[in-house]
């Protein structure tokens, strides 16, 4: 799914989930999540659509008609930063987004 695939998903009034995974803080992907399944953002030509941080992410989604996002990056250690490691099925930290805010910052 492209971002022009996405923008005609959201003016037909579906509301998929939109996630923006952090890897390494140095890339940014996202998912997109529907009832009947989950696809990773895309170019036109089929490569995974990459972002440099979760605030560039969140203007395209936001520049096609995105509201809302979650920002989802692996838990750090308690070595890293001090508090023990998440202890959920899903070890990830997942962060709302209000792309409102960033509407027309594009």
């Amino acid at each position: 799914m492209t971002l022009a695939d996405l923008k005609i998903m959201l003016a037909k009034g579906q509301s998929p989930t939109l996630e923006i995974h952090a890897f390494e803080g140095i890339i940014y992907l996202v998912k997109i999540v529907t009832e009947v399944g989950e696809v990773m953002l895309k170019k036109a030509d089929g490569d995974n659509q990459v972002f440099k941080s979760s605030t560039q992410a969140g203007m395209a989604l936001a520049d096609v008609g995105g509201t809302d996002a979650v920002i989802v990056h692996q838990c750090a250690y308690d070595e890293v930063i001090g508090h023990e490691p998440c202890r959920t099925e899903d070890p990830s930290l997942r962060t709302p987004m209000d792309l409102r805010l960033l509407a027309g910052l594009g």
